[in-house]
């Protein structure tokens, strides 16, 4: 999840329109900043106690704010560019 956007507030605008999957853009402001939250939490992205919210959201520093990450694995040639 981590590489798959350049911001954070990607996640916010995905799970605001998609989420929950049986009643889409049914969530509020509130329920999707947390969501959110627990999202960024479990990639290691937000502290545990971090609150996120519209201030806060835009200055989360996404992986990929300035490109995709690289493949570490030893295995993976790395594309010539």
């Amino acid at each position: 999840m981590g590489s798959d956007w350049p911001y954070a507030t990607t996640l916010f605008d995905d799970i605001r329109r998609a989420m929950p999957f049986d009643a889409p853009q049914s969530f509020g402001s509130d329920e999707t900043y947390a969501l959110s939250a627990d999202v960024l939490r479990l990639n290691g992205l937000l502290p545990e106690n971090a609150v996120l919210d519209a201030g806060t959201l835009p200055a989360v520093a996404m992986p990929n704010r300035h490109g995709f990450t690289g493949d570490a694995r030893p295995d993976i040639p790395v594309p010539a560019r």
